[in-house]
């Protein structure tokens, strides 16, 4: 077995047993662009970034637009127009460090869609040429419907930087219903990926330790396989309803032990994380998101409704 797969991914999937299912599921990746893949990036106002930096670590950041922000060239190639917080560091490095993770996401329909390849910028455009791009289930995502921009109105961007978790966002994060994880292997090769679960399923152990079940996905195990072979890994939490972020920078580690894991209803497994570095951007986006309904596939939805 191999091919589409690196080593990490291929090492977790032997041990959660699940190579057959992971070689089955690893046809679906392509290195283009397919025709229902356009017709679905054209649709939307939000994707999802990872890179990594200079000094080998891990961010995972959003742009976001008005439909049509995100252009298919060509079955290989396409553009992001959208200018980021200048506070925001994914960007940064792309010179050095092309590799990035794209996942374009809508909540509304459940659909999301992983774009892993070379980046490159442009101005105001981020221009990607693609490696992978594959279809995710709709599994853990909660339905959010978008909220008119205001004529694309922004407020001031205000930052802060630190490298530990404030009262207020620790508790953000014990609210969070949904989060975004950037992860890479040993040869830098990035991906973006979403998790999703009940508010309380990202447990703060302290303002610089997190934990968080892994459940049931499509067994390819391509984040963790990046966490096995680099732990570097970058977080993204947003305030669907402000339009606010918060970027964490650290380490992952991958907890196997069972009594750890049943503490989280449906968890296969957890991931602990430590934080290193924290990034804070108050009005990142003009765009808005209502909630409309959890996850019926979330664990111990029916209990919690």
């Amino acid at each position: 077995m191999g091919g589409v797969y690196h080593a990490g991914e291929i090492a977790i999937q032997e041990l959660a047993g699940e190579q057959i299912v992971a070689e089955r599921n690893g046809a679906s990746i392509k290195s283009v662009i397919m025709k229902g893949a356009t017709n679905f990036l054209r649709t939307q106002s939000l994707i999802i970034c990872s890179t990594i930096d200079n000094d080998g670590k891990v961010w995972c950041s959003f742009l976001t637009g008005e439909p049509g922000f995100i252009h298919v060239i060509s079955e290989k190639e396409l553009s992001v127009t959208s200018q980021p917080p200048t506070s925001d560091p994914i960007f940064r490095h792309l010179q050095d460090k092309p590799d990035i993770g794209l996942l374009a996401i809508d909540f509304f329909r459940r659909i999301r869609m992983r774009i892993n390849g070379k980046g490159r910028l442009d101005g105001e455009r981020l221009y990607v040429n693609t490696e992978q791009v594959y279809g995710n289930c709709p599994k853990y995502i909660q339905k959010r419907s978008l909220q008119p921009s205001g004529g694309y109105y922004r407020k001031e961007r205000i930052s802060t930087q630190g490298h530990h978790l404030s009262s207020k966002q620790q508790e953000w994060i014990r609210k969070a219903d949904t989060f975004f994880i950037g992860s890479g292997n040993e040869e830098g090769k990035m991906d973006a990926s979403h998790r999703g679960g009940l508010p309380g399923f990202v447990a703060v152990e302290d303002n610089r330790t997190l934990l968080f079940p892994d459940y049931f996905g499509n067994s390819m195990y391509n984040t963790l396989g990046n966490i096995y072979s680099n732990p570097a890994t970058g977080l993204l939490f947003i305030d669907f309803d402000g339009g606010h972020s918060l970027q964490l920078s650290g380490r992952s580690e991958i907890i196997w032990d069972k009594m750890q894991i049943s503490r989280f209803p449906g968890a296969e497994r957890l991931v602990r994380y430590y934080i290193e570095d924290v990034v804070y951007i108050q009005n990142a986006t003009p765009i808005m998101w209502e909630f409309l309904e959890y996850s019926p596939t979330s664990p111990s939805f029916s209990q919690e409704t």
